[in-house]
């Protein structure tokens, strides 16, 4: 009688074959939800109750990666490994074992909102990885135009394009059914298509609390109370970046010199006219230019000689250049730009001539010095409202951020900004992880540290972006120091 309910050898084979084709399906079903390459917390935060359920779900997964030999394809499936291994035991092992992916994958918001995920649970009271409720104001104020996309904010935060400018007309880009995808991961607090890694305005946790913004205007209270994707009113911020020419060839961002031919100026040309230069009538803050460099494009010079006070009245500018073109004779040559530039940015990614020019190739450390001592100038005369140093931190220059901060004050900066250094494609996975001295297994990551506890990094001209969870104080309290850096370039309505 009791031996006759005593499960068979056949009765236990039939179950094990079930519980692995049921933890088999559960691996689709996920693979399905990352099919997109977005963040998906909403499934990060189930993986626990998957686990619980299903025992044989950490074994399904293993089989795969066994079966496929895409790296690329392993992806989805070695984050779902490393989040169902979270489940079971200590998260801080599995952030240390995701970190090299995350380092091949910078620009993936899948890979970067996955480790953002776990980083949250092994640090649960440290709010910037609460996102629900808070506003990003980039996606309802701000557009980029790159050569064949447009994004609401700088692309390697967020890559997914809106749509081609050069293709649509500016109102369909700016409400496409991808832009109001965006903008409802904002109001649902997942912000799945944002690289959370990356951006400055999360890892420093600026965004701004929903019921604070709607009390800034009737603009937001309506956008927030309705939770509103498509907008009426056009973006206040346009960042044109669509013209890679450059007078220099950094390695950070390419392999050689890049100049638009005359077939491609021509095209650039039509699309300001029939595009760029209607949808500035209503925006408040043109930036030029986040792809190349304004003084050296003929495009972008011909562009600011049309953005005239008397046709674009409320029309200021916000200018990125290496800093080589930007003479006495240059500025006198665009009067256009005088009294109007909000933010003129030098980027220079060093304190020293001979790092400079390691870092920047074709430049040459004493004409910087005479053009950054010249752009103080025009702050002090009231030409220029701010003048900010960005900085790309990596292996090359890290040792030279204290020395970065004295010679923003030498030259007169209002600000100095530090940033890590992202992957465009320029370096293989090997090199790039060779340059990134802030990620916990470089070699160099003790000294980064160390450096990061210079007492000029706590000067209130610094902005450390997201290098803000290393940099530390006296007392070992964490330094959070931003001077206006998100509401300068987040405004709008």
């Amino acid at each position: 009688m009791f031996v006759a309910n005593i499960p068979s050898v056949d009765d236990a084979r039939v179950a094990d074959l079930a519980a692995a084709e049921a933890a088999d399906q559960v691996v689709n079903l996920m693979l399905s939800v990352l099919s997109d390459r977005l963040d998906h917390p909403e499934l990060w935060s189930i993986i626990p109750d998957f686990v619980a359920a299903h025992p044989m779900l950490l074994d399904a997964i293993e089989y795969r990666l066994a079966q496929i030999p895409d790296h690329i394809e392993m992806v989805p499936l070695k984050l779902l490994l490393c989040m169902c291994a979270a489940a079971l035991g200590e998260v801080q092992p599995v952030i240390d074992a995701l970190t090299p992916l995350a380092t091949d994958n910078s620009i993936s918001p899948l890979v970067q909102g996955a480790l953002f995920h776990l980083q949250g649970l092994a640090d649960p009271g440290n709010p910037k990885y609460k996102l629900t409720g808070k506003i990003c104001k980039k996606p309802f104020v701000q557009m980029d135009v790159l050569d064949g996309s447009t994004h609401l904010c700088c692309a390697s935060w967020l890559a997914t394009s809106a749509g081609n400018l050069q293709a649509d007309s500016w109102q369909d880009v700016w409400n496409s059914e991808t832009a109001q995808a965006i903008r409802a991961s904002i109001h649902d607090g997942s912000y799945r298509y944002c690289n959370k890694g990356a951006c400055p305005a999360i890892q420093a946790n600026l965004l701004i609390p929903a019921e604070n913004l709607a009390t800034r205007s009737a603009y937001w209270q309506e956008v927030l109370e309705t939770s509103a994707v498509k907008l009426a009113n056009g973006p206040r911020i346009v960042n044109l970046a669509y013209d890679l020419t450059c007078n220099l060839s950094c390695p950070s961002c390419r392999v050689a010199k890049i100049a638009a031919d005359g077939a491609t100026r021509d095209r650039f040309a039509v699309m300001q006219e029939r595009a760029i230069l209607p949808m500035l009538v209503n925006a408040k803050t043109v930036y030029l230019s986040g792809a190349g460099d304004p003084f050296a494009s003929k495009n972008f010079r011909q562009l600011i000689a049309d953005l005239t006070p008397e046709a674009y009245p409320d029309l200021k500018f916000l200018i990125l250049t290496n800093g080589m073109l930007f003479t006495r004779r240059q500025w006198e040559s665009f009067p256009t730009l005088h009294g109007r530039v909000k933010n003129l940015r030098v980027s220079i990614d060093a304190a020293t001539g001979p790092t400079h020019e390691l870092l920047r190739r074709g430049a040459r450390w004493p004409v910087m010095l005479e053009n950054l001592a010249f752009a103080g100038e025009l702050v002090r005369d009231g030409l220029v409202e701010s003048f900010d140093l960005p900085f790309i931190v990596q292996r090359d220059n890290y040792r030279e951020m204290g020395d970065a901060v004295d010679l923003a004050h030498r030259v007169g900066a209002t600000r100095i900004s530090f940033f890590r250094m992202t992957n465009w494609g320029t370096f293989s996975n090997d090199q790039f992880r060779d340059r990134a001295v802030f990620n916990a297994d470089h070699p160099d990551h003790a000294d980064f540290l160390a450096r990061m506890k210079d007492p000029r990094l706590l000067d209130p001209i610094v902005w450390l972006a997201d290098l803000q969870e290393f940099a530390t104080g006296l007392d070992g309290s964490i330094k959070v120091n931003v001077p206006n850096a998100y509401e300068d370039e987040a405004g709008g309505q």
